[in-house]
Protein backbone atom coordinates (compact mmCIF):
# COMPACT_ATOMS: atom_id res chain seq x y z
CA UNK A 1 0.00 0.00 0.00
CA UNK A 2 1.46 3.37 -1.19
CA UNK A 3 1.21 6.64 0.64
CA UNK A 4 -1.47 9.08 0.21
CA UNK A 5 -1.52 12.79 -0.04
CA UNK A 6 -4.26 14.31 1.28
CA UNK A 7 -4.92 18.13 0.27
CA UNK A 8 -6.36 20.61 2.94
CA UNK A 9 -6.83 23.82 4.15
CA UNK A 10 -6.17 24.73 8.26
CA UNK A 11 -5.77 28.05 10.62
CA UNK A 12 -6.91 30.73 11.28
CA UNK A 13 -10.32 32.01 9.51
CA UNK A 14 -9.88 34.31 6.41
CA UNK A 15 -6.06 33.31 6.75
CA UNK A 16 -6.79 29.81 6.77
CA UNK A 17 -3.17 27.89 5.47
CA UNK A 18 -3.38 25.38 2.62
CA UNK A 19 -1.20 22.46 2.70
CA UNK A 20 -0.83 18.37 1.23
CA UNK A 21 -0.18 16.08 3.86
CA UNK A 22 1.60 12.74 2.96
CA UNK A 23 0.80 9.70 5.19
CA UNK A 24 2.92 6.34 4.70
CA UNK A 25 1.03 3.19 4.70
CA UNK A 26 2.89 2.90 8.27
CA UNK A 27 4.05 5.72 10.02
CA UNK A 28 7.57 4.35 11.54
CA UNK A 29 9.65 7.17 11.63
CA UNK A 30 9.75 11.42 12.37
CA UNK A 31 6.73 13.33 10.99
CA UNK A 32 8.12 16.49 9.05
CA UNK A 33 7.17 20.21 7.90
CA UNK A 34 8.44 21.85 5.12
CA UNK A 35 9.01 25.41 5.27
CA UNK A 36 9.29 27.03 1.70
CA UNK A 37 11.76 29.93 0.41
CA UNK A 38 10.96 33.27 0.07
CA UNK A 39 9.07 34.48 -2.94
CA UNK A 40 10.53 33.22 -6.67
CA UNK A 41 12.87 30.69 -4.89
CA UNK A 42 9.48 28.80 -3.79
CA UNK A 43 8.30 28.80 -7.34
CA UNK A 44 11.53 27.23 -8.68
CA UNK A 45 11.61 24.93 -6.01
CA UNK A 46 8.46 23.76 -5.78
CA UNK A 47 9.01 20.58 -7.94
CA UNK A 48 11.65 19.53 -5.55
CA UNK A 49 9.66 20.22 -2.70
CA UNK A 50 6.65 17.71 -3.64
CA UNK A 51 9.37 14.90 -4.63
CA UNK A 52 11.02 15.20 -1.31
CA UNK A 53 8.08 15.04 0.56
CA UNK A 54 6.55 11.76 -1.33
CA UNK A 55 10.00 10.01 -1.16
CA UNK A 56 9.90 11.08 2.55
CA UNK A 57 6.74 9.59 2.99
CA UNK A 58 7.52 6.50 0.78
CA UNK A 59 10.56 5.86 3.67
CA UNK A 60 7.71 5.88 6.55
CA UNK A 61 7.99 9.83 7.30
CA UNK A 62 4.37 11.76 7.35
CA UNK A 63 5.12 14.97 5.90
CA UNK A 64 3.72 18.42 5.70
CA UNK A 65 4.02 20.65 3.00
CA UNK A 66 2.28 23.94 2.86
CA UNK A 67 1.88 27.53 2.31
CA UNK A 68 2.56 30.39 4.41
CA UNK A 69 -0.45 32.68 4.44
CA UNK A 70 0.08 35.02 1.31
CA UNK A 71 1.65 32.81 -0.77
CA UNK A 72 0.71 29.96 -3.15
CA UNK A 73 -3.21 28.78 -1.97
CA UNK A 74 -3.25 30.34 1.43
CA UNK A 75 -5.34 33.43 2.15
CA UNK A 76 -4.06 36.83 2.87
CA UNK A 77 -1.73 39.17 0.65
CA UNK A 78 1.61 38.26 0.24
CA UNK A 79 2.55 42.24 1.34
CA UNK A 80 0.41 41.51 4.61
CA UNK A 81 2.89 38.84 5.89
CA UNK A 82 6.06 39.31 7.79
CA UNK A 83 8.54 37.11 9.05
CA UNK A 84 6.45 36.61 12.91
CA UNK A 85 3.25 35.53 10.45
CA UNK A 86 5.36 33.12 8.93
CA UNK A 87 6.76 31.40 12.47
CA UNK A 88 3.47 31.91 13.30
CA UNK A 89 2.33 29.66 10.61
CA UNK A 90 4.99 27.26 10.96
CA UNK A 91 3.81 26.57 14.45
CA UNK A 92 0.45 25.79 12.97
CA UNK A 93 1.52 23.58 10.61
CA UNK A 94 3.20 21.85 13.52
CA UNK A 95 0.78 21.47 15.37
CA UNK A 96 -1.62 20.11 12.64
CA UNK A 97 1.03 17.15 11.77
CA UNK A 98 1.11 16.58 15.77
CA UNK A 99 -2.70 16.05 15.67
CA UNK A 100 -2.51 14.28 12.40
CA UNK A 101 0.21 11.79 13.07
CA UNK A 102 -0.74 11.75 17.01
CA UNK A 103 3.58 12.21 17.28
CA UNK A 104 5.14 14.03 20.34
CA UNK A 105 7.85 15.62 18.27
CA UNK A 106 8.54 16.32 14.77
CA UNK A 107 11.50 17.48 12.48
CA UNK A 108 11.50 20.70 10.70
CA UNK A 109 12.86 20.94 7.14
CA UNK A 110 13.65 24.29 4.99
CA UNK A 111 15.51 25.71 1.98
CA UNK A 112 17.26 29.03 1.71
CA UNK A 113 15.34 31.40 3.76
CA UNK A 114 12.61 28.56 4.70
CA UNK A 115 15.16 27.53 5.94
CA UNK A 116 16.26 30.47 8.08
CA UNK A 117 12.49 30.14 9.34
CA UNK A 118 12.84 26.73 9.77
CA UNK A 119 15.60 27.10 12.39
CA UNK A 120 14.11 30.09 14.21
CA UNK A 121 11.20 27.87 14.60
CA UNK A 122 13.22 25.43 16.04
CA UNK A 123 14.12 27.79 19.55
CA UNK A 124 11.09 28.55 20.37
CA UNK A 125 8.91 24.61 20.60
CA UNK A 126 9.96 22.49 22.45
CA UNK A 127 8.39 19.52 20.67
CA UNK A 128 10.98 19.60 17.29
CA UNK A 129 13.85 17.21 17.85
CA UNK A 130 15.15 17.38 14.28
CA UNK A 131 16.10 20.74 11.76
CA UNK A 132 17.15 20.21 8.52
CA UNK A 133 19.10 23.11 6.57
CA UNK A 134 19.27 23.05 2.67
CA UNK A 135 21.57 26.02 1.90
CA UNK A 136 20.13 28.27 4.97
CA UNK A 137 20.29 32.34 4.51
CA UNK A 138 22.32 32.99 7.41
CA UNK A 139 22.38 36.79 6.69
CA UNK A 140 19.31 38.54 6.70
CA UNK A 141 20.61 42.19 5.98
CA UNK A 142 22.50 40.69 3.30
CA UNK A 143 19.82 38.79 1.50
CA UNK A 144 17.63 41.57 1.75
CA UNK A 145 20.01 43.45 -0.03
CA UNK A 146 20.01 40.94 -3.05
CA UNK A 147 16.24 41.13 -3.09
CA UNK A 148 16.61 44.76 -3.57
CA UNK A 149 19.18 44.46 -6.30
CA UNK A 150 16.57 42.29 -8.20
CA UNK A 151 14.17 45.52 -8.04
CA UNK A 152 17.22 47.36 -9.19
CA UNK A 153 17.62 44.98 -12.22
CA UNK A 154 14.00 45.27 -13.44
CA UNK A 155 14.23 49.19 -13.53
CA UNK A 156 17.15 48.64 -15.71
CA UNK A 157 15.12 46.29 -18.03
CA UNK A 158 11.93 48.53 -18.00
CA UNK A 159 12.92 51.98 -18.07
CA UNK A 160 16.57 51.57 -19.19
CA UNK A 161 18.26 53.31 -15.50
CA UNK A 162 17.44 52.92 -12.19
CA UNK A 163 15.14 55.40 -10.79
CA UNK A 164 14.96 54.33 -7.07
CA UNK A 165 17.84 52.93 -5.49
CA UNK A 166 18.17 50.78 -2.53
CA UNK A 167 18.33 53.93 -0.13
CA UNK A 168 14.78 54.87 -1.74
CA UNK A 169 13.18 51.64 -2.19
CA UNK A 170 13.70 51.29 1.87
CA UNK A 171 12.72 54.60 2.11
CA UNK A 172 9.38 53.90 0.15
CA UNK A 173 8.51 50.77 2.51
CA UNK A 174 8.87 53.12 5.59
CA UNK A 175 6.13 55.62 3.53
CA UNK A 176 4.15 52.14 3.80
CA UNK A 177 4.08 51.28 0.96
CA UNK A 178 5.66 48.16 -0.89
CA UNK A 179 8.43 46.98 -2.92
CA UNK A 180 8.31 45.10 -5.77
CA UNK A 181 10.56 41.50 -5.98
CA UNK A 182 10.12 39.61 -8.62
CA UNK A 183 6.37 40.08 -8.48
CA UNK A 184 5.93 39.90 -4.90
CA UNK A 185 5.29 42.73 -2.98
CA UNK A 186 7.41 43.40 -0.03
CA UNK A 187 6.26 45.40 3.24
CA UNK A 188 8.53 47.02 5.55
CA UNK A 189 7.62 44.43 8.71
CA UNK A 190 9.38 41.01 6.63
CA UNK A 191 12.01 43.71 5.67
CA UNK A 192 13.18 44.78 8.75
CA UNK A 193 12.60 41.72 10.63
CA UNK A 194 14.46 39.90 8.16
CA UNK A 195 17.62 42.32 8.62
CA UNK A 196 17.25 41.53 12.04
CA UNK A 197 18.27 37.70 11.59
CA UNK A 198 22.04 36.88 11.68
CA UNK A 199 22.10 32.72 12.37
CA UNK A 200 25.34 32.50 12.91
CA UNK A 201 25.99 35.38 15.33
CA UNK A 202 22.90 35.05 17.21
CA UNK A 203 22.85 32.58 20.56
CA UNK A 204 21.24 29.04 19.71
CA UNK A 205 19.24 27.31 22.56
CA UNK A 206 17.98 24.26 19.99
CA UNK A 207 19.51 21.38 21.47
CA UNK A 208 18.44 18.15 18.56
CA UNK A 209 20.07 17.04 15.46
CA UNK A 210 20.92 19.78 13.14
CA UNK A 211 22.06 19.03 9.68
CA UNK A 212 23.15 21.83 7.49
CA UNK A 213 23.59 20.92 3.43
CA UNK A 214 25.74 23.27 1.10
CA UNK A 215 24.71 22.97 -1.96
CA UNK A 216 27.64 23.78 -4.65
CA UNK A 217 27.52 23.82 -8.03
CA UNK A 218 31.46 23.51 -7.84
CA UNK A 219 33.45 19.79 -8.31
CA UNK A 220 35.38 20.47 -5.49
CA UNK A 221 33.63 22.77 -2.93
CA UNK A 222 34.68 23.82 0.14
CA UNK A 223 32.85 24.52 3.29
CA UNK A 224 31.52 27.96 3.68
CA UNK A 225 33.02 30.04 6.47
CA UNK A 226 29.39 31.47 7.27
CA UNK A 227 27.65 27.29 7.44
CA UNK A 228 30.94 26.63 9.36
CA UNK A 229 29.90 29.28 11.62
CA UNK A 230 26.24 28.22 11.78
CA UNK A 231 27.00 24.69 11.85
CA UNK A 232 29.08 25.31 15.64
CA UNK A 233 26.49 27.11 16.85
CA UNK A 234 24.75 24.06 17.65
CA UNK A 235 25.53 21.03 19.81
CA UNK A 236 24.36 18.70 17.89
CA UNK A 237 25.36 19.38 14.16
CA UNK A 238 26.53 18.16 11.06
CA UNK A 239 27.62 20.24 7.60
CA UNK A 240 27.22 18.38 4.83
CA UNK A 241 28.67 19.61 1.00
CA UNK A 242 26.96 18.53 -2.02
CA UNK A 243 27.04 19.20 -5.43
CA UNK A 244 24.23 20.68 -6.95
CA UNK A 245 22.96 23.14 -9.08
CA UNK A 246 20.93 26.26 -7.71
CA UNK A 247 17.17 24.56 -8.73
CA UNK A 248 15.83 27.40 -6.36
CA UNK A 249 16.48 29.68 -9.36
CA UNK A 250 15.71 30.18 -12.81
CA UNK A 251 18.18 27.79 -14.73
CA UNK A 252 18.61 25.48 -17.75
CA UNK A 253 18.31 22.26 -16.01
CA UNK A 254 14.85 21.59 -14.77
CA UNK A 255 15.25 19.65 -11.34
CA UNK A 256 12.60 17.04 -10.58
CA UNK A 257 14.10 16.67 -7.49
CA UNK A 258 17.17 17.30 -5.91
CA UNK A 259 19.01 13.72 -5.78
CA UNK A 260 22.43 14.18 -4.17
CA UNK A 261 20.99 16.35 -1.58
CA UNK A 262 18.52 14.17 -0.54
CA UNK A 263 20.04 11.30 -0.66
CA UNK A 264 22.75 13.14 2.24
CA UNK A 265 19.76 14.07 4.31
CA UNK A 266 17.98 10.15 4.25
CA UNK A 267 21.30 8.95 5.33
CA UNK A 268 22.09 11.49 8.23
CA UNK A 269 18.23 10.74 8.62
CA UNK A 270 18.95 7.14 9.14
CA UNK A 271 17.09 5.79 6.43
CA UNK A 272 19.06 4.06 4.68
Amino acid sequence: MSATELPLFFGYGTNELFGVLHSPAAASRLAVVLCHPFGEEKLWAHRVYVSLARELARRGHPVLRFDYRGNGDSGGTFSGTSMTSNLDDIDTAIDLLKERTETDAVGLFGLRFGATEAALAAERRADVSTVVLWQPVVDGTRYMQELLRINLSTQLAVFGAVTKDREALVATMHEGRTVNVDGYDMALPFYTEACAVNLAAQPSTFGGRTLIVQLDRGATPTPARELVALRDRYPQAQLEIVQCEPFWKEIPTFYDAATSASAATFTWLGDE
